[in-house]
């Protein structure tokens, strides 16, 4: 059977662990955009297919290091958001 009575944990862990979820959400989310941003130029851009592939792929993995140094450095990923967005508006601009 579990041992239900040896250890209680405290507020401050739980808020621990809580903030560490909503945080790990919130980088996979982020992360999610930046392929769905990928996938749209590698498959619908109008360049030349290796622009298109180092452009794409690039662009994800640099949005994946900016996500993994402010998941780190534990901040609140406004600067992946602003990546995201310009990421975004190059993709925008390569498709249309």
């Amino acid at each position: 059977m579990a041992d239900n009575g040896t250890e209680v944990q405290s507020y401050d862990d739980h808020k621990a662990t809580y903030d560490g979820f909503i945080s790990g959400c919130i980088a996979l989310t982020i992360a999610t955009f930046f392929i769905l941003v990928c996938l749209m130029i590698c498959g619908l851009a109008k360049t030349h297919y290796i622009t298109n592939l180092i452009v794409g792929v690039g662009g994800m993995f640099l949005g994946f290091a900016v996500i993994a140094v402010e998941a780190k450095a534990g901040s609140n990923y406004l600067t992946s958001l602003i990546c995201w967005i310009v990421f975004a508006l190059i993709a925008i601009f390569m498709v249309t």
